[in-house]
């Protein structure tokens, strides 16, 4: 039997060890594809292990891995989204390689460059949830930044190129703003405790009371503007719409279901470190405005929009700024079902990614209007494509419509009803403009000759399990044992510092 640490070794070396690999060309055809979903596998039982292994409880500090529950169901995210890309990335490029003017029919070489840097972007985002200190955590951020431009930038298209420059340019300041909050975090602890245990979040937390007031709130006024910036938060957003419409499908997937929650994770640390010294109302105000502007924000481009991919960069913005609003409420039911909502939304939001770069791929369109009837042509696909619109925007009896429900309950037991019922005004504006671009696709009578099914038997598989876990999740959570203890315990570290 593997130790929780051996198994946190496990975790963090194989995916490094197959980039390294990958890009060497060390794998050839066929068996890179099969390389790539064994270590993604692996990495995410060897995850499953540690979630039944370790005291939800409890935490372990070794060096500088940090585990407690909250960074363990953020683990638990990225590991089943992992295993998700892993297991539909051949089928991706398959499609890619074959249509007439796809990019690795022309580069079929970068196919190991492509794995390469999709197991290192995961690979730093598990750092960001395994580090034990805030300035390590920025560095992690940054890292996922770099690999990740290289990623949109992929296809080495003008838009592409244009897409990953706003995407490097807007992160990157936002990025050096959290940084500058870090260097005030480091300046305050110099002030109150010394230099021991510099910027150790877990240190940090339990003095967080002696830190400067003044000092404290000016550092995470930094923070949470640097962060949000890489979370999506309106007006830092930017970038967010024009990175998922042109990076490859898989890496949409990742960059809404992973990367923006790994930000949203520090900023979490951010808020336990600190709320003790500034107070609940200056964190709840930031919260609650930015996270209902937002979604106020993404309803009219949602309605307006063409672009099926940049529809799903605005629905992501809706569930993060969905979730900032939910964690300002600072209620034990809130908290929980946001870090609930963070897991639905992963698994759905990176099945839709799919599903859209599939039906872009076979349609040779990004434009919603130009594509109807995909239910008496595809209807397997087209199914799976409207069950996942129904998911996302949160219908029963997808998961997202109980972390939704909760969070939405969270605005009544908090005092701030009118808040409560703006945010459910904003989600049925969501709703409708979503679900009228998905309806228009689905129906009415095609234009061209029937292509078939899109999706083959695996990649069905795989995007189906995604929905069934997502529903799982959220329908039988209290059944599920540990893993309902897992994120209790996770939201209790959330509201720590809270009276």
């Amino acid at each position: 039997m593997f130790t929780i640490q051996e198994l946190l070794d496990f975790v963090l070396l194989l995916p490094l060890a197959f980039s390294l690999l990958a890009a060497s060309g060390f794998f050839k055809g066929g068996v890179l594809h099969w390389a790539d979903r064994l270590v993604a596998t692996l990495v995410a039982v060897a995850v499953w292990q540690i979630v039944l292994l370790f005291p939800v409880d409890s935490s372990l500090h070794e060096g500088f891995i940090y585990l407690d529950a909250l960074s363990l169901w953020m683990l638990l995210i990225l590991s089943l989204l992992y295993v998700g890309f892993s297991w539909t990335s051949k089928a991706y490029l398959d499609r890619d390689t074959n249509i007439r003017y796809g990019y690795l029919r022309r580069f079929t070489h970068l196919e190991g460059r492509f794995y390469a840097l999709s197991h290192l972007f995961v690979w730093t985002m598990m750092l960001v949830v395994l580090v034990d200190n805030m300035g390590l955590m920025w560095v992690a951020i940054e890292a996922t930044t770099l690999i990740s431009a290289l990623l949109v930038a992929f296809k080495f298209t003008r838009t592409s190129l244009e897409a990953a420059w706003k995407y490097v340019m807007v992160c990157t300041v936002g990025i050096c703003l959290a940084l500058l909050g870090t260097i005030l975090l480091y300046d305050a602890q110099l002030q109150a405790l010394g230099s021991e245990l510099a910027l150790d979040f877990a240190h940090l937390a339990e003095h967080g009371k002696e830190l400067p007031e003044g000092l404290a709130k000016v550092a995470f006024a930094f923070l949470f503007v640097g962060y949000g910036t890489k979370i999506g938060l309106a007006p830092m957003h930017a970038w967010l719409p024009d990175a998922h419409s042109e990076a490859p499908a898989l890496t949409s997937g990742l960059l809404s279901g992973a990367l923006c929650i790994c930000a949203l994770y520090v900023l979490l640390r951010a808020v336990i470190i600190l709320l003790p010294a500034v107070g609940v109302d200056f964190v709840q105000s930031l919260f609650l405005f930015f996270g209902l502007f937002t979604i106020a924000l993404a309803v009219p481009f949602v309605v307006v929009q063409r672009d099926i991919k940049r529809m799903l960069a605005y629905s992501s913005m809706e569930n993060f700024g969905l979730m900032a609003a939910g964690v300002g409420l600072f209620l034990p039911l809130a908290a929980k079902a946001a870090l609930l909502h963070m897991m639905n939304h992963a698994l759905i939001k990176y099945a839709l990614f799919y599903l859209a770069g599939t039906i872009m791929e076979t349609y040779a369109t990004k434009n919603m209007m130009r594509i109807h009837g995909m239910i008496a042509q595809c209807p397997r696909t087209a199914f799976f494509f409207l069950l996942a619109i129904v998911g996302i925007l949160g219908m029963p009896p997808m998961g997202i419509f109980f972390s939704k429900f909760y969070l939405l309950q969270g605005f009544f037991m908090g005092g701030t009803p009118w808040l409560g019922v703006l945010a459910l005004a904003l989600l049925a504006g969501m709703l409708i403009g979503i679900l009228y671009h998905a309806l228009r696709m689905v129906g009415g009578k095609p234009h061209r000759k029937a292509a078939g099914e899109l999706l083959g038997r695996l990649d069905t598989a795989v995007v189906a399990a995604l929905l069934i876990v997502s529903g799982v999740f959220g329908a039988l959570l209290p059944e599920l044992g540990k893993f309902d203890q897992l994120l209790s315990e996770a939201a209790k570290i959330v509201m720590k510092g809270v009276a």
